[in-house]
């Protein structure tokens, strides 16, 4: 609703959301194996809203609890859903290619 139905506009915002969450899942990823917490619930904070804007709202979900993790330094809870939002990344991946697919047809 945000930017209408042109499926420009709608794809251009979704292929940047991608390149976008793909770089923070990247960075998201790297502070996690640092132990880096703070930095973990940081990017995870970042993504939550981005995700939310665009509708992925199961990632949306486990960047907020990732976020709580990070910021109370809950690394049990972060090494729980790091793997949960690894195949939360790969399915909002597969849904916005499946989307830039119909799109183009």
């Amino acid at each position: 609703a945000l930017v209408g139905d042109d499926p420009a506009v709608l794809g251009g915002l979704l292929t940047d959301f991608q390149d976008s969450a793909n770089n923070i899942a990247t960075e998201l990823h790297k502070a996690a194996l640092a132990n880096d917490l703070q930095a973990t619930g940081g990017l995870a904070h970042k993504l939550k809203s981005a995700a939310q804007s665009v509708g992925a709202v199961a990632l949306g979900k486990l960047c907020a609890d990732m976020e709580k993790a990070g910021k109370t330094s809950d690394a049990a809870t972060l090494n729980v859903l790091m793997p949960r939002f690894g195949l939360e990344m790969i399915q909002v991946n597969t849904d916005l290619l499946a989307f830039q697919k119909e799109a183009r047809s």
